[in-house]
């Protein structure tokens, strides 16, 4: 139960490091083999670019979790009572443009297996660069549900306790 608990807050955190961490590994890698050996490889350069790809889907996850994505925000500024339900409206719209991309996603992912199609420099199955984006949209319903879930065992949490 440790484990789950602790891959809940953790997850995306990890995923982002490693990411990070191997990105800059291949850069480094190409810096040296540039300038010291003066010969350049093909695959850092493409292996950064599905990286950040990988980066940019598993962060919105991460920010849904954190509530830290860009929206704006100036009707909640003029309107501060309003800011609750525009959150929430917000939250639901994200909601079913994460469902919405689902099936397309399956689907591109799906074909791209099915055609065992490689990227060029380094042979790599192009399901793999697409896959991110279903894992982002998936963990990002996964923390929007969380997200409620929480609201509402707050909210019957405090209503218990004002009936105590």
């Amino acid at each position: 139960m440790k484990v789950l608990r602790w891959l809940d807050k953790h997850f995306e955190e990890c995923f982002l490091f490693f990411i990070i961490w191997f990105a800059v590994a291949a850069s480094f890698l190409q810096i040296i083999m540039r300038y010291c050996f003066k010969n350049s490889l093909s695959w850092p350069e493409e292996l950064n670019r599905y990286l950040f790809i990988a980066f940019s889907y598993i962060a919105l996850s991460y920010s849904v979790r954190y509530d830290c994505y860009t929206r704006i925000d100036i009707i909640e500024t003029l309107a501060p009572k309003l800011q609750p339900t525009l959150s929430f409206i917000c939250d639901a719209g994200f909601f079913c443009f994460c469902v919405y991309l689902i099936k397309p996603g399956i689907n591109v992912v799906s074909q791209l297996y099915l055609s065992a199609q490689t990227s060029s420099a380094m042979k790599l199955p192009m399901f793999l660069v697409y896959l991110p984006l279903l894992l982002g949209l998936m963990f990002s319903i996964l923390r929007l549900i969380e997200k409620y879930m929480l609201k509402l065992a707050i909210h019957f949490h405090q209503k218990g306790d004002a009936k105590s």
